[in-house]
């Protein structure tokens, strides 16, 4: 992470409406940001053919975060594979069309990692009140 950027979690009303969104577009609908292929290498190893195989497995989602950007939001949904296993797929929801961002498999338990970046939020919303 970088400067400020800090993973925002979603109340529960915007996950249910972020999934339907997902729900209703094939992967073929967005468009694949320039990020994703940079320099000509996928930058972090996860084919088109994997995430076609495990975008559309919605019941997966165990989190959704967001971060600020220059047009609305970066969102990352945490697709829970395994106990230790996950694929984090990140959209660009508020652009036109939207757009494909980045994918990458995370090795860590998911349980703890949610709890820590759940917390480090609070801290920082926190901090802004005083």
């Amino acid at each position: 992470m970088g400067g400020d950027e800090i993973d925002i979690p979603l109340s529960e009303e915007e996950k249910k409406e972020k999934i339907e969104f997902l729900k209703k577009k094939k992967l073929s609908d967005f468009q694949i940001h320039p990020y994703f292929n940079r320099d000509s290498y996928i930058k972090h190893g996860v084919e088109i053919d994997n995430i076609k195989e495990i975008y559309p497995q919605f019941d997966k989602i165990i989190a959704i975060f967001k971060r600020p950007a220059k047009k609305g939001y970066k969102y990352s949904f945490v697709y829970q594979l395994e106990e230790v296993k996950s694929l984090v797929i990140c959209f660009y929801l508020d652009e036109n069309p939207p757009k494909l961002f980045n994918a990458y498999f995370d090795y860590t338990r998911q349980g703890n990692k949610l709890k820590k970046k759940v917390e480090k939020w609070m801290k920082k919303e926190a901090n802004k009140l005083q």
